[in-house]
């Protein structure tokens, strides 16, 4: 896939891209003294990528964020690799709505006025663009995970193979590098996702240690202690069991309260009164008098001499008469009442022992001091050991679980050792020879040394893969690989070695590299620009290139040629920058 034309409805410098070597060429024109940075020769990368279907946010993204790209709807024309022509548009406004035109010729302008074939959301635009692609390289990936390689900016000279973009795990990126260099993978894939496993494993494992404070080897010493905590809960309920009573105390309480001292108040009562009544009958019975002395009476009267008239004697005995006829009454009627009393108090006494005798058994029983407390520490042993060993039972489950976590983790180590082995093996097939070959001649061709990838498995069993400069004598590290500029030249022969040695397959046929001219020295410039044309002409390939025109080498000015420039920037006014607009 080549990039055939760039352009937009408004604000841009419209861009018919050349098949095979392509510059991209800013110049100062100003006065002033500024630099040629802001002028697009580094943001167009990002419009590449924004109408190859890249993520956008609005609020994040820097460049098309601005307020100036609104209502921007931007262009691209590709030129597949089975010799059609696709056309793309994607405008800011709705940027998760993708145009798709399919021509079996090129544009013969910029045109704007489509009848497009397809409109499709973000997710749907995706694949069918890996559709129209239809690369047979790296076919467990789509088309984007790879586009950074061939859309080289300034940040992604950092590394040769971990990418800008690339700031998350190895699984996000060293799997795709082992691919694209030959190998499988998926080998890679499946020992890091493994390892993620392993460490969520890990996590939980620490997490229930944390939580139930568990240590696995206590497992036996646990499993006996439950042994024990269990027969001592089953002795100490058949204790509790003996005391049988404890299930009525409720109601003998109850009882005792309401019937038993109920009665007891009210016979003891009973028996006051009628203790009372006899006291005061026996009090009254014991003052009556009914024998009234004649003789006393006489001696009487005769001893104040006063005489004693028969009449008055008559009368005098038949009162006395009268009122020993009322005594004899009411002695009878107080001695039969207080007969009946005694008899009522003795049986209130029977009754009221009977009651005190119920009362005191059930107060013995409820009371008993011994008893009701051991039955009370019983109750408490009881409910402590239930608790001690539901814990120890909670302990036992998370040992098993974590034995369990343990298990699996071992199992997964087996499996990474396996997969460690595999890689292994992997790497003495050398796969990435080929790749290697074209790496190294294009350093030797440029700097007249050699250059290696090489790629090793680290103590964890991970792959590192490396990119150095080589003496070329003894074939040791030289510092060379230390510099910015030389770092450049690294990530560039590798872009270019992968574009060569799948130049016969389905796959990207184009690279960008921005600014790779800058700091090198024009012997270098000029052997490296020699070195690319020739590879566009014999691997049909298209590359472009960002520069400056005074990193142009001046003992060879004519190295670039116009034809060779798609796009002049200059900082005179607006119209000379790729947006026509300042930021």
């Amino acid at each position: 896939m080549k990039i055939s034309k760039i352009y937009s409805n408004k604000n841009f410098k419209n861009i018919e891209f050349n098949e095979k070597f392509n510059a991209i060429v800013a110049s100062k024109q100003s006065i002033e003294k500024k630099d040629t940075h802001g002028l697009g020769k580094s943001t167009l990368i990002r419009i590449i990528d924004f109408l190859l279907i890249s993520s956008y946010n609005k609020n994040t993204d820097k460049l098309l964020g601005n307020n100036l790209f609104i209502g921007q709807e931007f262009y691209i024309e590709l030129k597949l690799n089975n010799g059609k022509y696709l056309v793309i548009k994607r405008s800011i406004n709705s940027a998760t709505k993708i145009f798709f035109k399919l021509n079996d010729y090129k544009l013969d302008s910029f045109k704007l006025n489509i009848n497009w074939d397809e409109e499709l959301t973000f997710k749907k635009a995706r694949a069918k663009l890996d559709e129209y692609l239809d690369f047979n390289v790296l076919p467990n990936w789509d088309y984007r995970k790879a586009i950074t390689y061939f859309l080289r900016s300034q940040q992604d000279f950092l590394d040769v193979f971990k990418l800008n973009k690339f700031k998350g795990k190895h699984k996000d990126w060293k799997p795709l590098v082992f691919d694209i260099l030959g190998f499988n993978g998926t080998l890679i894939l499946d020992k890091l996702e493994i390892e993620e496993e392993i460490d969520n494993l890990k996590k939980k494992t620490q997490t229930l240690r944390l939580e139930a404070q568990i240590d696995t080897s206590e497992k036996d010493r646990l499993v006996g202690l439950l042994e024990i905590k269990k027969i001592e809960l089953s002795e100490i309920k058949n204790q509790i069991d003996k005391f049988n009573f404890f299930k009525e105390d409720i109601q003998t309480n109850k009882h005792l309260v309401e019937e038993i001292d109920s009665k007891l108040q009210a016979f003891n009562t009973d028996r006051y009164r009628i203790s009372y009544e006899i006291n005061k009958i026996e009090s009254s019975l014991s003052e009556i008098n009914d024998d009234v002395d004649d003789q006393e009476i006489n001696s009487l009267f005769d001893d104040v001499n006063l005489y004693y008239p028969n009449q008055l004697k008559k009368e005098y005995s038949d009162l006395i008469n009268f009122q020993k006829s009322l005594t004899t009454e009411r002695k009878v009627y107080l001695s039969e009442t207080l007969f009946l009393l005694k008899l009522d108090y003795t049986k209130l006494n029977k009754n009221i022992k009977e009651i005190e005798f119920q009362k005191s058994d059930l107060l013995s029983l409820l009371t008993e001091k011994d008893s009701y407390f051991k039955f009370k520490e019983y109750q408490k042993k009881t409910i402590g050991i239930e608790v001690e060993i539901e814990r120890i039972k909670i302990k036992l489950e998370t040992i098993d679980s974590t034995l369990i976590l343990e298990n699996d983790i071992k199992d997964k180590r087996e499996i990474i050792n396996d997969k460690i082995s595999e890689l292994k093996e992997s790497l003495t097939e050398r796969k990435h020879s080929n790749i290697n070959k074209v790496f190294n001649s294009i350093i030797k061709e440029i700097l007249d040394t050699n250059a290696l990838i090489s790629l090793k498995l680290n103590n964890q069993g991970n792959i590192e893969f490396n990119a150095d400069y080589l003496n070329k004598v003894d074939l040791i590290n030289t510092s060379e690989s230390q510099g910015t500029t030389y770092k450049k030249l690294l990530c560039v022969a590798f872009d270019l070695s992968l574009l060569v040695s799948y130049s016969d397959k389905s796959f990207y046929k184009f690279v960008y590299h921005d600014g790779v001219l800058e700091g090198l020295d024009d012997r270098i410039k000029i052997r490296y620009i020699k070195l690319i044309k020739e590879f566009c002409e014999e691997y049909d390939l298209q590359y472009i290139v960002t520069l400056i025109d005074s990193d142009l080498p001046k003992d060879m000015s004519n190295l670039i040629e116009n034809k060779d420039i798609c796009l002049r920037l200059n900082d005179k006014d607006n119209s000379g920058k790729l947006f026509l607009n300042s930021f």
